[in-house]
């Protein structure tokens, strides 16, 4: 555990201030905020889901660098992100399965989200977690306007219905998002109805 600890706290600032520095600041959703968020909701969840410290350490380092690959590219963003981490990782303390377990991880959050483990569900939760939340409006509306620029939607109402859908459709994997944002995404979703 201690490696991972050890590689997080070393690369904790480092990817902070490339984010801060180099991305695009169009990227209302996909930036420094997002990351952090993800960082603290993972801890959140994966203390409730019973994760000791090892797998706590690791879903830091995999919450970390999920999206560093939105330095480079905005599609397949992940395979850059997963290339980001095994570079910094490269000659760090970090074992095989270590890696395996974080890349596994990145690679999880790829839309649509395919999980093999526990770790995988965790960060899968996190990355969404503000849909079942509710700042999930104002969070909305960032990715709204950073869809607008990348040319990937072109009106409200076409975010609008892109929302309803993917609500309609989404599910959490671990017991405490379930629990503690499900209701709140219907609750969230009940209001993009109604408009």
């Amino acid at each position: 555990m201690e490696g991972v600890t050890l590689f997080y706290q070393h690369f904790y600032p480092i990817i902070c201030r490339r984010f801060d520095q180099e991305l695009n600041p169009a990227y209302e959703y996909h930036n420094l905020r997002h990351t952090l968020d993800v960082i603290e909701c993972s801890q959140n969840i994966g203390r409730a889901e019973g994760c000791d410290e090892h797998e706590l350490a690791i879903l830091s380092v995999a919450a970390l660098f999920h999206d560093s690959g939105f330095l480079y590219q905005r599609k397949n963003h992940e395979e850059y992100s997963i290339k980001i981490f095994l570079e910094a990782a490269r000659n760090s303390l970090l074992s095989k399965r270590e890696t395996d377990l974080i890349c596994g991880c990145i690679k999880a959050t790829r839309m649509p989200q395919k999980t093999n483990n526990k770790l995988e569900e965790i960060l899968c939760d996190a990355d969404l977690d503000y849909l079942g939340r509710d700042d999930f409006k104002i969070i909305g509306t960032a990715l709204y306007r950073e869809m607008v620029y990348c040319g990937e939607i072109s009106s409200n109402e076409e975010w609008n219905q892109l929302q309803i859908n993917f609500l309609s459709s989404f599910s959490f994997f671990t017991s405490y998002s379930l629990d503690k944002r499900y209701p709140i995404l219907q609750k969230n979703l009940s209001e993009l109805l109604l408009r």
